[in-house]
């Protein structure tokens, strides 16, 4: 988590802001679904979705966070 954490914060990013556009960014995501609770969550959450992450971004993540396996 400490390296996801400093991976986004040297980008200008919030965890929440690299959790969105990164699923939103994988093929057949059609869009993410995040909880609120309140009107300012949900004005976060809209707003997370604005940044889009280039293909070595993604590598990145998947260096940091790597994606299940599949069986």
């Amino acid at each position: 988590m400490e390296a996801l954490i400093a991976w986004a914060a040297e980008r200008g990013l919030t965890v929440l802001e690299v959790a969105v556009g990164a699923l939103a960014a994988q093929e057949g995501c059609a869009c993410v679904i995040a909880g609120a609770t309140t009107p300012e969550q949900v004005k976060t959450n809209a707003a997370a979705a604005d940044w889009v992450p280039s293909a070595d971004e993604l590598a990145d993540l998947d260096r940091i966070v790597p994606p299940p396996t599949r069986h």
